[in-house]
């Protein structure tokens, strides 16, 4: 049988979700027909055809679909491969014919759902799909018919589709035995099997785990990179982010998981979506107008399928971000939004910070509801702390992140083992190469250069322990991840200063995020213990407690500091 345009075919090679399991997610697929065991293949602009007989072999598809119908299914927005965008192509088909019928005064008001594509599922375990197209019951049909195939004459793609559609029917796309895409009123060939298909997903266009900058699409942003320097919002204020940790996302998929891991500064987006019964995903959204290039990506909360409560995820979201988070008020000021099947897409607001949009009108926000992922490495897109201090010819900061690095460049890390009266730390190196999340610490680095000074977000379970030094003492910094954490009283603290001493900074309202700071209850403890201790060997933790069974730590003796 003849091969029909892929803006019909392709289109409805798309995705679809069955009854047992929830749609899979936009992104990019190879689409397979069960019955014949081959894929879709595209073979230029306006044609396909399932010959491909192995997924190598196969036309990787961009999908994207919309809000879902209380019976699970969609309609197809976006099908594209490195050829041809196939749903703009329909549009342009579908405008010929009706210009067509308008010329010769006829209806064209069938031609909008008889060019529309369905994503239907199957019910079957597998996940496998339909792809339909509904017909609507037009009355003069034959005439209607017959003015279209007179002037799409030679088109045999156009004239396939348009003499095979029955009004008042859904057409199922199956496969014909030249391999090429045919039309069903119902099964055809082993119960049905030819024409169902299934999605595998493209595993190459998948968003590998790992430690990204995220920077919007627009073109038009001063200050394009995305980051959670405040504990209540994200912000898209970031000029250049490789000295920022709060510009550091862990992002992305392990092991072909559905759910796309989110976490910056601490928190875990996805856990959020995980309580809500949904699923945080990341989706391709360019099309093969540009090259068939995913470097733009929508940032999608996929909510179930029933039992969705708006109030509940509220509630949620303020309990874990704060009655006042940016998050929290996106979600409650878009609560029409939050219902069943329903997907919430990220989108940079023209404020600098971010919101919330909807299937409905997620388009109308462009390249703000797009993102770009910049996978960071030891070269380009480089992570390295910024001095704040110089001291005999080294340079140094304090650092305290919610992921675990490794050391790259030259840099030694410290921990506090104690601050003297005058603000002096007492530093004593770190074993090993790594620092875990959550760990404050002093870092030396050789020059002021951020190329010298590289460190590497890592993944790995070795690296989430507290690494101290090894049968050593404990660190005596504490660390924010925020710059507005206001149970961090700037007046009981010591930041680093130049000279290498810690002192109190006045001129700051808050603690700089992703820093480390002493307390003052530190100086002051040990510096009354060692005024007042008598050489009678009595034994003093650094609070100035008598202790009288001492274990591993540091203590002060006979007006000394002892380790144990």
């Amino acid at each position: 049988m003849k091969k029909i345009t892929t803006l019909i075919l392709a289109a409805m090679i798309a995705v679809a979700a069955s009854a047992v399991t929830p749609l899979p997610d936009q992104g990019v697929y190879r689409i397979k027909n069960v019955y014949s065991g081959t894929y879709v293949k595209l073979q230029h602009n306006y044609l396909a055809d399932i010959t491909a007989p192995t997924y190598e072999d196969a036309s990787p598809l961009l999908v994207w679909y919309g809000e879902r119908d209380e019976n699970g299914e969609s309609l197809l927005t976006n099908l594209s491969g490195d050829g041809g965008d196939m749903i703009e192509t329909l549009e342009f088909i579908k405008g010929l014919i009706e210009e067509v019928l308008e010329y010769n005064n006829k209806p064209t008001w069938f031609l909008e759902e008889m060019f529309q594509l369905h994503l239907v599922p199957t019910g079957d375990p597998d996940g496998s799909v339909f792809l339909c197209v509904d017909v609507p019951p037009i009355d003069d049909w034959e005439e209607i018919r017959d003015i279209i195939l007179e002037a799409a004459a030679g088109q045999t793609a156009v004239t396939y589709y348009i003499s095979h559609m029955v009004p008042g029917n859904r057409h199922y796309m199956g496969i014909d035995y030249d391999g090429s895409f045919g039309y069903r009123l119902q099964a055809g060939t082993e119960e049905g099997t030819d024409i169902k298909f299934l999605m595998e997903l493209d595993t190459d266009e998948v968003v590998n785990r790992g430690y990204y900058f995220v920077k919007t699409a627009s073109p038009t942003a001063e200050a394009p990179y995305l980051r959670r320097v405040h504990s209540k919002s994200c912000t898209v204020d970031l000029v250049s982010p490789h000295n920022d940790a709060s510009a550091v996302f862990e992002f992305g998929v392990e092991d072909g998981e559905k759910e796309s891991r989110l976490t910056v500064q601490g928190f875990d987006l996805a856990a959020l979506a995980q309580a809500t019964g949904g699923y945080l995903a990341l989706c391709p959204t360019n099309t093969a107008a540009q090259k068939f290039v995913y470097d733009a990506y929508a940032l999608k909360l996929q909510l179930p399928d029933e039992g969705v409560d708006a109030a509940a995820i509220v509630a949620a979201a303020k309990t874990a971000l704060g009655e006042d988070s940016e998050i929290a008020a996106a979600l409650e000021s878009h609560s029409d939004l939050i219902k069943n099947r329903a997907a919430l897409y990220v989108v940079h607001s023209d404020n600098g910070g971010i919101t919330l949009a909807g299937d409905a009108n997620y388009a109308q926000y462009g390249d703000n509801a797009k993102w770009q992922l910049e996978l960071i490495d030891t070269e380009t897109n480089y992570f390295a702390p910024a001095a704040t201090a110089e001291a005999n010819g080294k340079y140094y900061t304090t650092f305290y992140a919610s992921f675990p690095v490794s050391i790259v460049g030259d840099v030694t890390p410290y921990i506090v083992t104690a601050v003297a009266e005058d603000g002096t730390p007492t530093l004593e190196a770190m074993d090993g190469t790594t620092i875990a999340a959550g760990t404050p610490v002093v870092l030396e680095l050789a020059s002021n250069e951020d190329e010298n000074n590289l460190l590497m977000p890592i993944i790995s379970s070795e690296a989430q322990g507290i690494p101290y030094l090894e049968n050593g003492p404990k660190s005596m910094l504490k660390g924010t991840y925020f710059d507005d954490d206001t149970e961090n009283d700037m007046s009981t603290m010591l930041t680093l200063q130049d000279g290498l001493t810690f002192a109190v900074d006045n001129t700051a309202d808050y603690m700089a995020a992703n820093k480390a700071w002493a307390d003052k209850s530190i100086t002051t403890a040990i510096t009354k213990i060692e005024t007042d201790a008598q050489n009678d060997n009595t034994i003093y933790d650094l609070m100035g407690r008598k202790v009288v069974n001492p274990t591993h730590g540091i203590y002060i003796q006979n007006g000394k500091k002892v380790v144990y």
